[in-house]
């Protein structure tokens, strides 16, 4: 009898231990009374500042409401800024000060692909977990970059809506300008091998150019001269338009060209040379296109984001806002299913996307449930058929452009 109560006080005893080992762990977390530090680098001067203003306000926005909603696991959010100037090796210098010396709960690695591969063999070495925009599909690679997300349209995802818009316009035989960013090559690359595959439609030829040349009027020559009867163009950098636009006018060929939506920023209207602005389209997220009326959580957005200025493409800044509310979701899961929120325990909640039920809607403006897994940080299972709009050269009204909705192949 007694050797029995000795085993039962024992158990007893133990389950204690282990119920206050829980406990504490979970008070732990909720008792941590530092900010949430949000880092993030990104082109605020430089060939690609365009990014800057969209960015930060969409978070700025997304931080006012989570903070208003107890933070992210408990904790306010405080958002910390270096200006990576467009330049690779600043944006990796911009990256270590903030983890080593503002010492962030979480990295925003930049938007340009370029820009945030220089930046992910540094955060990944740190454990850094990471969510971008930027297109390049390296990016969610989980097994070259286990702690990196990709939230936003994959570059080598983009065909079908070109392809739509091409056909909808008339396009038979393409031709393929893109610039040498790591996402704008995908882009070409995936134009090049399956829109005869596919879709049905011609390459005339395939041209790059460096992303910062101010006169494309040689290479659209080429494809001029290779039989194209109209232009699918991917780009970083907003100047792009201007110089694919203006070396068209010199031209003097009446091509219609198809942009991507990397870009578009501002007034259209500004970049493309009058008499050229109807030549001109370009994919748009579906919630940066001016078709019908938004719907409430993006018109209650659009209010918000108003108050810090005029509003020069919502579609990038709802994008930043949603991978705002992508860590708040990771984060607060963690602590509270997993009693931490360390790097491997957010990646275990992201990679568990794919089958989550518990997902808010309202989390997302653009893209919906990315549907990450462990072996695909990316964005590849998202239905991308009515992501998209097709827009002109138009004046951002609240951030959208005139256009219409696009139903992609």
């Amino acid at each position: 009898m007694k050797i029995a109560m000795r085993k039962l006080a024992g158990a007893l005893g133990l389950a204690t231990v282990v119920a206050t080992s829980v406990t504490a762990s979970f008070s732990a977390v909720a008792a941590d009374n530092r900010p949430f530090i949000v880092g993030v680098t990104m082109p605020k001067t430089g060939a690609a500042a365009q990014y800057g203003p969209l960015i930060e306000n969409g978070m700025r926005v997304a931080i006012t409401h989570i903070n208003a909603e107890g933070g992210i696991a408990g904790r306010k959010v405080q958002l910390e800024i270096r200006d990576s100037a467009t330049n690779p090796q600043r944006a990796v210098l911009a990256a270590k000060e903030l983890v080593e010396e503002a010492k962030v709960d979480f990295l925003f690695p930049e938007i340009v692909s370029g820009l945030a591969l220089a930046v992910l063999p540094y955060s990944t070495e740190r454990k850094m977990l990471t969510i971008t925009n930027a297109s390049a599909p390296q990016i969610g690679d989980a097994k070259q970059y286990p702690y990196s997300f990709q939230l936003g349209d994959l570059a080598n995802k983009r065909a079908p809506a070109m392809a739509t818009a091409m056909k909808k316009l008339g396009g038979k035989r393409v031709g393929i300008l893109v610039s040498t960013n790591p996402g704008n090559i995908a882009t070409g690359e995936q134009l090049q091998a399956e829109l005869p595959t596919k879709y049905g439609l011609q390459v005339a030829s395939y041209k790059t150019y460096d992303g910062n040349a101010k006169d494309l009027t040689a290479q659209l020559q080429a494809l001029k001269d290779a039989g194209a009867d109209i232009i699918a163009f991917d780009a970083a950098i907003r100047d792009s338009i201007r110089a694919v636009m203006t070396s068209l006018q010199t031209l003097g060929w009446n091509v219609k060209i198809i942009c991507g939506v990397a870009p578009i920023a501002g007034d259209l209207k500004e970049l493309v040379p009058a008499s050229v602005q109807s030549q001109f389209y370009a994919l748009n997220y579906r919630v940066g296109t001016r078709a019908g009326t938004p719907k409430p959580e993006l018109a209650q957005f659009i209010t918000e984001l108003k108050k810090a200025g005029p509003i020069n493409n919502i579609a990038f800044s709802a994008i930043a806002r949603d991978i705002l509310y992508m860590v708040k979701y990771s984060y607060d899961k963690a602590a509270k299913e997993k009693g931490s929120t360390s790097a491997d325990n957010v990646k275990a909640v992201l990679e568990g996307l794919g089958t989550a039920k518990d997902f808010p809607a309202g989390y997302s403006l653009v893209l919906g449930n990315p549907r990450y897994n462990a072996g695909d940080h990316s964005t590849a299972n998202v239905d991308y058929s009515k992501l998209w709009g097709l827009i002109r050269a138009s004046t951002p009204v609240d951030g959208q452009y005139e256009g219409e909705e696009l139903v992609a192949e």
